[in-house]
């Protein structure tokens, strides 16, 4: 079993500005939402987590990790979509317009493409699913590799640009939401 879990809020969060890369820390209220989503996991079997780097998802896992106690394994394939130019700005800053030629063409704003995230995403699942056979791992993230991951989970190896923004990129992923990948591979958001 494989579960997924959105680290807790930033201030950048609650101010409603593009994060990505970023490197944030969690605020007082993302700390306490940790504690609060350790206590509801607690029962959970975990053989191993994993995290990106970035600060506020590796604060995350530290902090689950008072519970668990297992190495923490960071990994940078993890990490919050490359915004480039639109982080630290508001969203209600960036115009449809801006938003429509971020999609078109996201290297002129300096960011990541969709399909370069889709293969880190990718070569990160496709890793787990081969080493950490009959184990649960906790794996803690952003909102953007969840939906990628949800996207590579349901459609395999077939990244589309448009049907990722028709389909997914509007999923919506709350500060500490959980999502599971069962044994059969099926993805799901999970109600705690």
């Amino acid at each position: 079993m494989i579960y997924i879990i959105r680290h807790g809020q930033t201030d950048w969060n609650i101010e409603h500005r593009i994060q990505g890369k970023t490197d944030i820390v969690l605020n007082t209220e993302g700390i306490k939402q940790v504690e609060l989503i350790t206590q509801k996991i607690a029962n959970l079997k975990i053989d191993s987590i994993i995290s990106s780097d970035l600060k506020r998802a590796y604060m995350t896992a530290q902090i689950i990790n008072e519970k668990f106690n297992k190495t923490i394994k960071a990994d940078k394939r993890l990490r919050e979509f490359n915004f480039g130019a639109l982080e630290g700005i508001t969203r209600d800053q960036i115009t449809q317009e801006i938003w429509e030629k971020f999609d078109e063409n996201p290297k002129q704003f300096n960011a990541e493409t969709k399909k370069e995230v889709f293969n880190r995403i990718k070569s990160f699942i496709d890793d787990i699913k081969s080493k950490n056979l009959n184990k649960n791992v906790l794996v803690v993230t952003h909102g953007g590799p969840i939906r990628m991951i949800n996207y590579y989970i349901v459609n395999g190896d077939n990244f589309n640009d448009k049907k990722y923004l028709d389909e997914y990129v509007n999923l919506k992923i709350k500060n500490l939401d959980l999502c599971i990948i069962d044994e059969k591979m099926n993805f799901k958001k999970y109600d705690l």
